[in-house]
Protein backbone atom coordinates (compact mmCIF):
# COMPACT_ATOMS: atom_id res chain seq x y z
CA UNK A 1 0.00 0.00 0.00
CA UNK A 2 1.24 3.45 0.15
CA UNK A 3 4.09 5.06 2.36
CA UNK A 4 2.71 8.62 3.50
CA UNK A 5 0.66 7.17 6.06
CA UNK A 6 -3.34 5.99 7.14
CA UNK A 7 -4.54 10.00 6.04
CA UNK A 8 -3.97 9.21 2.21
CA UNK A 9 -6.31 5.68 2.42
CA UNK A 10 -10.25 5.55 2.53
CA UNK A 11 -11.77 2.50 3.65
CA UNK A 12 -15.08 1.66 1.61
CA UNK A 13 -16.73 -1.92 2.86
CA UNK A 14 -13.81 -4.83 1.30
CA UNK A 15 -11.67 -2.74 -0.27
CA UNK A 16 -9.18 0.13 0.72
CA UNK A 17 -8.05 2.95 -1.46
CA UNK A 18 -4.92 4.94 -1.56
CA UNK A 19 -2.18 6.60 -3.46
CA UNK A 20 0.70 4.14 -4.54
CA UNK A 21 3.43 6.41 -4.32
CA UNK A 22 5.96 3.59 -6.67
CA UNK A 23 3.28 3.49 -9.52
CA UNK A 24 1.87 6.79 -9.30
CA UNK A 25 -1.56 6.19 -9.46
CA UNK A 26 -5.01 5.45 -7.34
CA UNK A 27 -5.03 1.51 -6.24
CA UNK A 28 -7.44 -0.59 -4.68
CA UNK A 29 -6.81 -2.57 -1.73
CA UNK A 30 -8.50 -6.27 -0.98
CA UNK A 31 -9.11 -5.64 2.93
CA UNK A 32 -8.43 -9.91 3.47
CA UNK A 33 -5.47 -10.57 1.71
CA UNK A 34 -4.19 -6.99 1.20
CA UNK A 35 -3.56 -7.70 -2.16
CA UNK A 36 -3.84 -4.78 -4.98
CA UNK A 37 -6.63 -5.36 -6.85
CA UNK A 38 -6.45 -4.57 -11.08
CA UNK A 39 -3.64 -2.39 -12.01
CA UNK A 40 -5.20 1.45 -10.74
CA UNK A 41 -5.96 4.33 -12.59
CA UNK A 42 -2.69 6.53 -13.51
CA UNK A 43 -2.84 9.89 -14.90
CA UNK A 44 -2.21 9.85 -18.63
CA UNK A 45 -0.03 13.29 -18.17
CA UNK A 46 3.24 14.10 -17.31
CA UNK A 47 3.90 13.77 -13.72
CA UNK A 48 6.41 16.60 -12.04
CA UNK A 49 9.42 15.77 -11.21
CA UNK A 50 9.84 15.00 -7.76
CA UNK A 51 12.52 16.52 -5.72
CA UNK A 52 14.61 16.03 -2.44
CA UNK A 53 15.12 18.06 0.31
CA UNK A 54 18.61 19.43 -1.64
CA UNK A 55 16.43 20.43 -4.37
CA UNK A 56 17.95 18.02 -6.43
CA UNK A 57 14.97 17.07 -9.43
CA UNK A 58 14.35 13.14 -9.92
CA UNK A 59 14.86 11.69 -6.65
CA UNK A 60 13.15 8.30 -5.51
CA UNK A 61 11.78 9.21 -2.42
CA UNK A 62 8.59 8.76 -0.89
CA UNK A 63 7.35 12.15 -0.86
CA UNK A 64 4.14 12.55 -2.48
CA UNK A 65 3.28 15.31 -5.43
CA UNK A 66 1.59 17.19 -3.26
CA UNK A 67 -0.48 17.40 0.02
CA UNK A 68 -3.08 14.36 -1.14
CA UNK A 69 -5.58 13.28 1.06
CA UNK A 70 -7.34 9.91 0.69
CA UNK A 71 -8.94 9.58 -2.41
CA UNK A 72 -13.01 10.31 -2.29
CA UNK A 73 -15.39 7.39 -2.63
CA UNK A 74 -18.85 7.44 -4.56
CA UNK A 75 -21.51 6.40 -7.76
CA UNK A 76 -21.94 8.01 -10.40
CA UNK A 77 -23.71 6.57 -13.32
CA UNK A 78 -24.60 3.94 -11.68
CA UNK A 79 -20.77 3.32 -10.98
CA UNK A 80 -19.09 3.29 -7.81
CA UNK A 81 -15.62 5.33 -8.22
CA UNK A 82 -12.52 6.58 -6.11
CA UNK A 83 -11.76 9.69 -7.09
CA UNK A 84 -7.66 11.00 -6.99
CA UNK A 85 -5.75 14.18 -8.48
CA UNK A 86 -2.21 14.57 -9.70
CA UNK A 87 -0.42 18.06 -10.56
CA UNK A 88 0.76 17.21 -14.46
CA UNK A 89 3.18 19.15 -16.85
CA UNK A 90 2.78 20.10 -20.68
CA UNK A 91 6.26 20.35 -21.84
CA UNK A 92 6.72 23.64 -23.85
CA UNK A 93 8.65 24.16 -27.53
CA UNK A 94 10.93 27.37 -28.46
CA UNK A 95 9.75 29.77 -25.75
CA UNK A 96 6.52 28.43 -24.28
CA UNK A 97 7.37 27.87 -20.77
CA UNK A 98 6.04 24.72 -19.45
CA UNK A 99 2.90 24.47 -18.25
CA UNK A 100 1.57 23.19 -15.10
CA UNK A 101 -2.11 21.88 -14.91
CA UNK A 102 -3.86 18.95 -12.67
CA UNK A 103 -5.56 16.12 -13.84
CA UNK A 104 -8.35 14.34 -12.28
CA UNK A 105 -8.28 10.07 -12.09
CA UNK A 106 -11.13 7.81 -11.43
CA UNK A 107 -10.21 4.27 -10.64
CA UNK A 108 -13.52 1.49 -10.84
CA UNK A 109 -13.87 0.41 -7.25
CA UNK A 110 -15.14 -3.17 -8.00
CA UNK A 111 -12.34 -3.59 -11.07
CA UNK A 112 -9.63 -1.67 -9.79
CA UNK A 113 -8.91 -0.18 -13.36
CA UNK A 114 -8.85 2.97 -14.43
CA UNK A 115 -12.49 3.94 -15.06
CA UNK A 116 -11.29 7.17 -16.90
CA UNK A 117 -8.99 10.68 -16.27
CA UNK A 118 -9.93 14.18 -16.83
CA UNK A 119 -7.30 17.32 -17.21
CA UNK A 120 -8.86 19.94 -14.99
CA UNK A 121 -7.24 23.08 -17.20
CA UNK A 122 -6.72 24.80 -13.93
CA UNK A 123 -3.10 25.93 -13.81
CA UNK A 124 -2.55 27.22 -10.19
CA UNK A 125 0.48 25.54 -8.58
CA UNK A 126 1.19 24.98 -4.96
CA UNK A 127 1.61 22.27 -2.23
CA UNK A 128 -2.00 21.19 -2.12
CA UNK A 129 -4.14 18.96 -4.27
CA UNK A 130 -6.66 16.67 -3.50
CA UNK A 131 -10.43 15.84 -3.26
CA UNK A 132 -11.89 16.86 -0.23
CA UNK A 133 -15.38 14.70 -1.14
CA UNK A 134 -18.06 13.79 -3.56
CA UNK A 135 -21.79 15.10 -2.91
CA UNK A 136 -24.08 13.87 -5.52
CA UNK A 137 -21.96 14.07 -9.07
CA UNK A 138 -19.43 16.77 -7.89
CA UNK A 139 -16.05 16.66 -6.98
CA UNK A 140 -14.68 19.06 -4.51
CA UNK A 141 -11.25 19.76 -5.10
CA UNK A 142 -8.51 21.49 -3.67
CA UNK A 143 -5.95 23.00 -5.81
CA UNK A 144 -2.75 25.23 -5.00
CA UNK A 145 -1.85 26.92 -1.82
CA UNK A 146 2.38 27.69 -1.99
CA UNK A 147 2.36 31.52 -0.80
CA UNK A 148 -0.98 31.64 -0.38
CA UNK A 149 -4.36 29.95 0.47
CA UNK A 150 -5.32 27.60 -1.81
CA UNK A 151 -8.41 27.77 -3.97
CA UNK A 152 -11.53 24.91 -3.66
CA UNK A 153 -13.17 23.72 -7.29
CA UNK A 154 -16.91 22.16 -8.31
CA UNK A 155 -15.89 19.44 -10.60
CA UNK A 156 -19.12 17.98 -12.08
CA UNK A 157 -17.52 13.81 -12.58
CA UNK A 158 -20.27 13.47 -15.42
CA UNK A 159 -18.94 16.19 -17.80
CA UNK A 160 -15.70 16.19 -16.33
CA UNK A 161 -15.70 20.02 -16.29
CA UNK A 162 -14.83 22.84 -13.33
CA UNK A 163 -18.33 24.35 -12.30
CA UNK A 164 -17.61 26.77 -10.03
CA UNK A 165 -14.63 27.91 -8.07
CA UNK A 166 -14.03 29.55 -4.43
CA UNK A 167 -11.05 31.41 -4.62
CA UNK A 168 -8.64 31.51 -1.46
CA UNK A 169 -11.38 28.75 0.08
CA UNK A 170 -9.84 25.64 1.69
CA UNK A 171 -12.48 23.14 1.59
CA UNK A 172 -12.06 20.27 4.75
CA UNK A 173 -15.07 18.26 5.22
CA UNK A 174 -18.03 17.29 2.86
CA UNK A 175 -21.10 15.64 3.88
CA UNK A 176 -24.13 15.49 1.90
CA UNK A 177 -25.36 19.23 0.70
CA UNK A 178 -22.42 20.95 2.45
CA UNK A 179 -18.93 21.84 2.04
CA UNK A 180 -17.38 23.19 4.97
CA UNK A 181 -13.92 25.07 5.09
CA UNK A 182 -11.98 27.91 5.41
CA UNK A 183 -12.09 31.34 3.25
CA UNK A 184 -9.16 33.31 4.02
CA UNK A 185 -10.17 36.13 1.37
CA UNK A 186 -10.29 38.65 3.70
CA UNK A 187 -8.60 40.49 6.65
CA UNK A 188 -8.85 37.11 8.40
CA UNK A 189 -10.49 33.24 7.90
CA UNK A 190 -13.70 32.64 8.65
CA UNK A 191 -15.16 29.09 8.41
CA UNK A 192 -17.82 28.82 5.85
CA UNK A 193 -20.33 26.35 4.35
CA UNK A 194 -20.90 25.86 0.47
CA UNK A 195 -23.74 24.57 -1.23
CA UNK A 196 -21.59 21.36 -3.44
CA UNK A 197 -23.21 21.51 -6.33
CA UNK A 198 -23.00 25.70 -6.82
CA UNK A 199 -20.12 26.82 -4.38
CA UNK A 200 -22.78 29.86 -3.34
CA UNK A 201 -22.41 30.46 0.31
CA UNK A 202 -24.90 28.78 2.80
CA UNK A 203 -23.50 30.38 6.17
CA UNK A 204 -20.53 31.86 7.79
CA UNK A 205 -19.20 30.56 11.23
CA UNK A 206 -16.51 31.79 13.59
CA UNK A 207 -13.63 34.00 12.25
CA UNK A 208 -10.07 34.52 13.25
CA UNK A 209 -7.30 36.89 12.52
CA UNK A 210 -5.15 33.60 12.59
CA UNK A 211 -3.22 31.11 9.42
CA UNK A 212 -5.90 29.36 7.17
CA UNK A 213 -3.77 26.50 8.38
CA UNK A 214 -4.51 27.07 11.53
CA UNK A 215 -8.15 25.95 11.58
CA UNK A 216 -9.05 22.17 10.95
CA UNK A 217 -12.56 20.89 10.43
CA UNK A 218 -13.57 17.54 10.88
CA UNK A 219 -17.30 15.67 11.78
CA UNK A 220 -19.16 15.58 14.82
CA UNK A 221 -21.80 14.06 14.15
CA UNK A 222 -24.10 13.88 10.58
CA UNK A 223 -25.69 16.80 10.96
CA UNK A 224 -22.51 18.63 12.54
CA UNK A 225 -18.99 19.40 12.25
CA UNK A 226 -16.14 19.94 15.21
CA UNK A 227 -13.83 23.28 14.36
CA UNK A 228 -10.27 23.68 15.44
CA UNK A 229 -9.03 27.25 15.84
CA UNK A 230 -5.14 25.58 16.77
CA UNK A 231 -3.29 28.69 17.46
CA UNK A 232 -1.54 29.97 20.30
CA UNK A 233 -4.80 31.06 21.86
CA UNK A 234 -6.96 28.14 20.13
CA UNK A 235 -10.74 27.06 20.82
CA UNK A 236 -12.75 24.50 19.89
CA UNK A 237 -16.46 24.35 18.74
CA UNK A 238 -19.02 22.32 16.98
CA UNK A 239 -20.92 23.90 14.53
CA UNK A 240 -24.42 22.71 12.68
CA UNK A 241 -24.51 21.72 8.93
CA UNK A 242 -27.43 23.29 8.04
CA UNK A 243 -27.17 27.19 9.27
CA UNK A 244 -23.54 27.62 10.99
CA UNK A 245 -25.04 27.66 14.61
CA UNK A 246 -23.71 26.34 17.33
CA UNK A 247 -24.07 23.08 19.15
CA UNK A 248 -23.73 23.66 22.72
CA UNK A 249 -21.45 20.15 23.97
CA UNK A 250 -19.51 20.26 27.50
CA UNK A 251 -15.62 20.79 27.38
CA UNK A 252 -15.44 22.79 24.36
CA UNK A 253 -13.58 25.86 25.04
CA UNK A 254 -13.77 24.99 28.52
CA UNK A 255 -10.42 27.24 29.56
CA UNK A 256 -8.64 23.72 31.39
CA UNK A 257 -9.81 22.06 28.32
CA UNK A 258 -7.89 21.75 24.92
CA UNK A 259 -9.54 18.69 22.45
CA UNK A 260 -6.98 17.00 21.17
CA UNK A 261 -9.75 14.89 18.41
CA UNK A 262 -12.85 13.47 18.46
CA UNK A 263 -14.72 10.47 16.53
CA UNK A 264 -17.91 9.61 15.24
CA UNK A 265 -19.12 6.33 15.43
CA UNK A 266 -21.43 6.73 12.44
CA UNK A 267 -24.73 5.74 14.58
CA UNK A 268 -25.37 8.25 17.77
CA UNK A 269 -22.38 8.51 19.57
CA UNK A 270 -19.35 10.83 19.55
CA UNK A 271 -16.15 10.93 21.66
CA UNK A 272 -13.13 13.57 22.35
CA UNK A 273 -9.98 13.03 24.37
CA UNK A 274 -9.22 16.74 25.46
CA UNK A 275 -5.83 17.28 27.42
CA UNK A 276 -6.51 18.75 30.81
CA UNK A 277 -4.39 19.73 33.75
CA UNK A 278 -4.99 16.55 35.62
CA UNK A 279 -4.24 14.77 32.22
CA UNK A 280 -6.13 12.94 29.78
CA UNK A 281 -9.77 13.29 29.54
CA UNK A 282 -12.37 10.72 27.21
CA UNK A 283 -15.88 12.13 27.10
CA UNK A 284 -18.90 10.61 25.53
CA UNK A 285 -21.58 12.56 23.71
CA UNK A 286 -24.71 11.93 22.19
CA UNK A 287 -23.53 13.04 18.40
CA UNK A 288 -26.99 14.84 17.70
CA UNK A 289 -27.85 16.91 20.96
CA UNK A 290 -23.99 17.17 22.33
CA UNK A 291 -25.35 16.28 25.45
CA UNK A 292 -22.29 14.77 27.83
CA UNK A 293 -22.81 10.60 28.75
CA UNK A 294 -19.38 9.87 30.29
CA UNK A 295 -16.44 11.01 31.06
CA UNK A 296 -12.83 8.81 31.91
CA UNK A 297 -10.19 10.63 33.40
CA UNK A 298 -9.26 14.46 33.84
CA UNK A 299 -10.21 16.50 36.94
CA UNK A 300 -13.64 14.93 36.29
CA UNK A 301 -12.88 11.67 35.55
CA UNK A 302 -13.32 8.57 37.59
CA UNK A 303 -10.71 8.37 40.14
CA UNK A 304 -8.34 4.67 39.68
CA UNK A 305 -9.10 4.76 35.85
CA UNK A 306 -6.97 5.96 32.87
CA UNK A 307 -8.38 8.11 30.16
CA UNK A 308 -7.19 6.12 26.85
CA UNK A 309 -5.24 7.93 24.05
CA UNK A 310 -8.86 8.00 21.44
CA UNK A 311 -7.86 6.49 18.18
CA UNK A 312 -11.06 5.55 16.15
CA UNK A 313 -14.80 4.77 16.59
CA UNK A 314 -17.48 2.61 15.48
CA UNK A 315 -21.02 1.78 16.08
CA UNK A 316 -20.37 2.11 19.71
CA UNK A 317 -17.22 0.77 20.31
CA UNK A 318 -14.25 3.32 21.30
CA UNK A 319 -10.65 2.34 20.35
CA UNK A 320 -7.39 3.32 21.90
CA UNK A 321 -4.07 3.08 24.07
CA UNK A 322 -3.61 3.34 27.38
CA UNK A 323 -0.51 4.65 28.54
CA UNK A 324 1.02 3.19 31.73
CA UNK A 325 3.62 5.22 33.70
CA UNK A 326 6.40 3.42 32.58
CA UNK A 327 5.68 4.09 29.02
CA UNK A 328 3.94 1.01 27.97
CA UNK A 329 1.04 1.16 25.93
CA UNK A 330 -2.02 -0.76 25.54
CA UNK A 331 -4.44 -1.11 22.95
CA UNK A 332 -8.07 -1.07 24.53
CA UNK A 333 -12.03 -1.37 23.47
CA UNK A 334 -13.95 0.55 25.27
CA UNK A 335 -18.24 0.20 25.39
CA UNK A 336 -19.51 3.32 24.15
CA UNK A 337 -22.84 3.73 25.69
CA UNK A 338 -21.22 3.33 29.58
CA UNK A 339 -17.40 3.60 29.03
CA UNK A 340 -16.26 0.19 30.53
CA UNK A 341 -13.43 -1.73 29.15
CA UNK A 342 -14.89 -4.05 26.48
CA UNK A 343 -11.66 -5.91 25.11
CA UNK A 344 -8.55 -6.00 27.29
CA UNK A 345 -6.09 -7.70 24.38
CA UNK A 346 -7.59 -6.10 20.83
CA UNK A 347 -4.04 -6.83 19.56
CA UNK A 348 -4.18 -2.79 18.24
CA UNK A 349 -5.99 0.55 18.14
CA UNK A 350 -6.73 0.96 14.83
CA UNK A 351 -6.81 4.36 13.25
CA UNK A 352 -9.55 3.53 10.27
CA UNK A 353 -12.45 1.10 11.12
CA UNK A 354 -15.73 -0.16 9.04
CA UNK A 355 -18.00 -2.89 9.48
CA UNK A 356 -15.39 -5.29 8.22
CA UNK A 357 -11.82 -4.31 9.46
CA UNK A 358 -9.61 -1.67 10.91
CA UNK A 359 -6.54 -0.67 10.37
CA UNK A 360 -3.39 0.20 11.90
CA UNK A 361 0.06 1.70 10.54
CA UNK A 362 3.07 -0.32 11.30
CA UNK A 363 5.99 1.57 13.15
CA UNK A 364 8.32 2.20 10.03
CA UNK A 365 4.83 4.02 8.65
CA UNK A 366 4.53 1.88 5.42
CA UNK A 367 2.80 -1.18 6.21
CA UNK A 368 -0.55 -1.78 7.70
CA UNK A 369 -2.47 -4.33 9.61
CA UNK A 370 -5.75 -5.54 9.24
CA UNK A 371 -8.09 -6.74 12.04
CA UNK A 372 -11.61 -8.87 11.30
Amino acid sequence: MAKAGLDVVALDGRKAYTYDLDSESVVAIDLATGDQVGAGARPQGNLPARSDQSGESDAQDDVPLCQQHAPAVGTVGGKRIAVGVFPTVTEGTGTTADTSTYELVALDTETGEAAWQAPLNVSVGGDFCHVAGISGKVAVVVLGGSFEPPNTYGVDLESRKVVWTAEQFEAQYVQGSHVVGVDASGDGSVVEGLNPATGHLQWQGPEAYVSVDLFEVTPFSSESVLVQNRDADGWSTVLRLKDGQQVDVPGMGERLHEVQRCSYDLRTLTFCFFHTTAGGELAAYQAKSGKLLWRLGGPDGNPGRIAPDLTAAFHGAVYGNVVRDGGASEPIVLDGATGKDRELDPGAAPTLVNEYVGLTAERDGSLYTAMG
